[in-house]
């Protein structure tokens, strides 16, 4: 078995997109915009998956103060509120909802 990682998994770049939203390039030349409130949604520490975030949480919840590309295997992310989250680059790249990625049609409004 290869230490290889799959380019669907490696990042190329990440940064902001507009207040909201981190805008990832992927080696495999997907572009994703993941809205931070679900990046935080999905840290997968002990904490967060006992108290899920609520859609009332706070601005600083979803707010990122650090956020490192830690390799090509892992995400880092310190929130406004202190909360650190850690994730794999596949984690992240699942999170991911755009047409192609949620499977909806390639032509969705031809019908072709």
């Amino acid at each position: 078995m290869s230490d290889a990682q799959s380019p669907r998994d490696r990042i190329e770049s990440l940064k902001e997109v507009g207040r909201y939203a981190f805008g990832i390039q992927w080696a495999d030349g997907h572009d994703s915009i993941i809205p931070h409130r679900n990046v935080r949604r999905a840290c997968p520490c002990e904490v967060c998956q006992a108290t899920p975030l609520s859609d009332d949480a706070s601005p600083a919840a979803i707010t990122p103060v650090a956020v490192e590309v830690l390799g090509d295997r892992s995400v880092f992310v310190r929130w406004g509120d202190g909360h650190e989250t850690l994730l794999l680059t596949g984690e992240l790249r699942d999170l991911c909802r755009c047409a192609h990625c949620a499977g909806e049609p390639e032509y969705p409004i031809s019908g072709r």
